[in-house]
């Protein structure tokens, strides 16, 4: 008896331009090319990974378009952008046209605090523990009042980030203040401010004492009681 023919996965249809665009993407992204390095020619990119002249200048042409390469005349295409900036440049238009989506920034804010406070808890400094617990001060001051309590909260948030000495961390959370702040501060009550009150500061005892599962488990706690509201929002 012949096997169902319908039972076998369909081999999905390549996109010819999209995929000559990630394998230059990612020679950029890996350092095989670096910042103001020049890329092997059109011809060059043609024969080696054996597609159209049209899709190689395609490709480029997207990567012109989003800063990434710079097209000289008359000479060739030079890397014009890498590192940190470029993943953040990207962030930002997604977070924009999906800020509407405040549970998924948050999911994403977690992924991101739960890392930079465990590196903060290792690499912390005097000076860093310090201006956290004064942003800390701060923000507990004022926890009763909604309108102003948001900001002062991400305050605290960017200065753990600060303090884990990476800058990808540190980066990607200043682009969710700046451009997701009032998505995210709608969802701010009282009751979120004095759970987020306890929750800081049992990080920041965590943080004190280098404790970095502790602080990684409190910011967990405390992202987790926010998308609980988010989700009750829905």
């Amino acid at each position: 008896m012949t096997g169902r023919i319908d039972t076998i996965p369909k081999v999905p249809k390549v996109n010819v331009t999209k995929a000559t665009f990630d394998i230059l993407f990612h020679n950029i992204m890996d350092g095989t090319w670096k910042a103001g390095e020049k890329i092997p020619s059109e011809n060059e990119l043609k024969d080696s990974l054996m597609v159209s002249r049209h899709t190689i200048r395609s490709a480029i042409a997207n990567l012109n378009m989003l800063g990434i390469l710079e097209t000289r005349r008359g000479d060739g295409n030079y890397v014009k952008t890498t590192g940190i900036g470029l993943y953040i440049d990207f962030l930002i238009p997604y977070l924009m046209i999906n800020k509407s989506n405040v549970s998924q920034i948050i999911e994403f804010r977690e992924s991101i605090e739960v890392s930079a406070v465990r590196y903060a808890a290792l690499r912390a400094t005097d000076e860093d523990l310090k201006n956290i617990g004064e942003k800390l001060e701060t923000c507990s001051s004022i926890r009763r009042n909604t309108e102003l309590y948001p900001e002062y909260d991400l305050d605290f948030h960017c200065a753990i980030a600060k303090a884990s000495k990476n800058e990808l961390l540190i980066q990607s959370l200043n682009v969710i203040k700046q451009y997701c702040f009032s998505a995210i501060s709608e969802y701010f009550n009282e009751e979120l401010a004095e759970e987020g009150a306890y929750c800081h500061q049992k990080i920041y005892t965590a943080l004190l004492n280098h404790d970095s599962d502790t602080a990684a488990v409190y910011m967990s706690k405390h992202m987790q009681n926010i998308l609980r509201k988010t989700y009750h929002e829905k």
